[in-house]
């Protein structure tokens, strides 16, 4: 007899985001197995399913995986939920799916809210090629040599940072990475959902003394600029260049619709945005 694992993805902030899919997952589950048992244990009341719960969290100790593992040997159906988001992001959700693989179990991932995916889309930043790296350093020293790491990255860098280290965290940045593109978000998919685009300096401004609410971190790769700056031919008004066209290209890949992409590029071309706008449209 095979069990069944189901990773269910829960929102991060608006409840309505929770699927059709990952509800019937819940109340088709056995066990569901969390995070925090009274995070999900609210979820669980709002849509008024009842579930034996078990805490699985970084800190499961042996008596969760042998729980699980019998759960699963005797063809039980387990759905796994994080605090929030995606299961496998951040959380110990790839610890329960390789249990569940070692048991010869099914394993199904839900498609569903991502605070990652979110926030370097909505960043503006290019977003065809990026990289997550969790929550940063609580430690000045160690924070700082890791943000002086992923400012040589080439892609886009997504990180999470807590409200009341943020203001260290862009006073380091403004320090290391003083010209970089960044955006911040803040209580994403939530009433008060807020961005603060710029450079380090401008991005502390714009938040000013807020420290509350769940923060994204999304830091323009090193090559952001060079994708418009080295190589490029001297350009004739006429059309746009190779280059530049590019430059369009990789950014709507990225999930930038073209108004929003010709803005950077016709301030780097010293034209306006709906001249390189037509442009872009004739060829």
């Amino acid at each position: 007899m095979t069990g069944h694992l189901i990773l269910v993805p829960t929102p991060i902030g608006n409840l309505g985001d929770l699927t059709d899919r990952a509800k019937e997952a819940l109340v088709g589950a056995d066990l569901v197995a969390c995070e925090d048992t009274r995070r999900t244990g609210g979820l669980l009341k709002h849509l008024e399913i009842e579930k034996p719960l078990l805490r699985f969290d970084d800190h499961a100790g042996e008596a969760a995986f042998e729980r699980l593992g019998l759960e699963l040997a005797s063809g039980r159906t387990v759905a796994y939920c994080s605090d929030a988001g995606m299961p496998g992001i951040n959380d110990p959700g790839f610890e329960i799916a390789r249990l569940a693989r070692a048991a010869g179990a099914k394993v199904t991932v839900l498609p569903g809210a991502s605070a990652v995916l979110l926030a370097v889309v909505a960043s503006g930043l290019p977003c065809h090629a990026f990289s997550f790296r969790g929550y940063l350093p609580s430690r000045g020293e160690p924070r700082r040599t890791l943000l002086k790491r992923l400012g040589t990255e080439e892609e886009t860098m997504v990180v999470f940072e807590t409200p009341h280290r943020i203001h260290e965290t862009l006073a380091d940045l403004e320090a290391i990475l003083p010209d970089r593109e960044i955006a911040l978000g803040r209580e994403l998919t939530k009433l008060h959902e807020t961005w603060y685009r710029g450079t380090p300096a401008q991005v502390k401004t714009q938040l000013g003394r807020e420290d509350r609410g769940e923060m994204v971190l999304v830091l323009a790769g090193a090559s952001a600029k060079r994708v418009v700056t080295e190589g490029t031919p001297e350009f004739t008004g006429e059309e746009l260049p190779e280059w530049a066209r590019t430059f369009l290209s990789a950014a709507r890949e990225g999930g930038m619709t073209l108004r929003e992409a010709v803005k950077p590029l016709a301030k780097h071309l010293g034209l306006s945005a709906s001249e390189v706008y037509r442009m872009a449209l004739e060829g």
